[in-house]
Formats: structure tokens, sequence, C-alpha cells
């Protein structure tokens, strides 16, 4: 439940796969040189390297991906709510200056795995 990746360059509402899409670690991901997968929701494009949800799975195999991949991306998810328990803060909203903004989002993320690391309570 660590965060490995962190972009905060664009203020406001933005969907998770444009800032994916701009990030590092879609370069990364791009060249595939890792044989590493990523599990998206149905707003990424599907690509060698991302999975998605099927949208109308029949088989057996498909219902069964469909719930693996549902039950390992709620892990994300809960990682964002640990996160925004630790870190009142981020579940308010933050009223500072841009610059401070994301000088707190990136503390908060650092000393949060940290706190993993140490196996702090929340």
């Amino acid at each position: 439940m660590e965060i490995h990746d962190l972009v905060v360059r664009w203020p406001g509402s933005y969907h998770d796969s444009f800032i994916f899409n701009a990030s590092h670690a879609c370069a990364v991901y791009s060249n595939n040189n890792h044989n590493l997968i990523l599990l998206g929701d149905n707003g990424y494009a599907c690509k060698p390297y991302i999975f998605t949800p099927l949208l109308n799975p029949v088989t057996n195999a498909e219902k069964n991906y469909n719930k693996a991949h549902i039950k390992t991306r709620n892990i994300v998810e809960r990682v964002f709510g640990v996160w925004k328990r630790k870190f009142p803060c981020l579940r308010r909203g933050l009223a500072n200056s841009p610059n401070t903004i994301v000088s707190i989002i990136v503390a908060c993320a650092v000393l949060y795995n940290i706190s993993l690391k140490l196996r702090l309570p929340i």
C-alpha cells in the first residue's frame, strides 16, 4: 500500500488517465522493459501494460478476471482512504497557494510511506 509515483502538476480535477499519460511512469511502462502491468479503470485506454475490466464478461474466466481486477483495484482505493484519514487536510481540501499545495501533498505522501515502513498506526 505504498505510494510509488506521485504527479502534482495540474490544479483542480483531471482524470487519472490524463495525469498518467503525462507522467514519468507512463514513459517507463510504455517501454515495457520491466514485464510489469498496471490495473486501470475503464477510463484508461487498453494498452499491453494496462489491464482494464471487461465491459461485458460472459465466460467464467472473464467474470473471474473482473472479480480479481476489482479486488486488486480496491487496494488502490484503500490507499487513498488511509492516506486521507492519516492527513485530514487532504480530505478537506487545501486553501494555500498552488506551490504550497504541491509541497503539502508531496510531504504527506512521503510521511505516509515512512509511517508504513515504521508500522505507525493511522
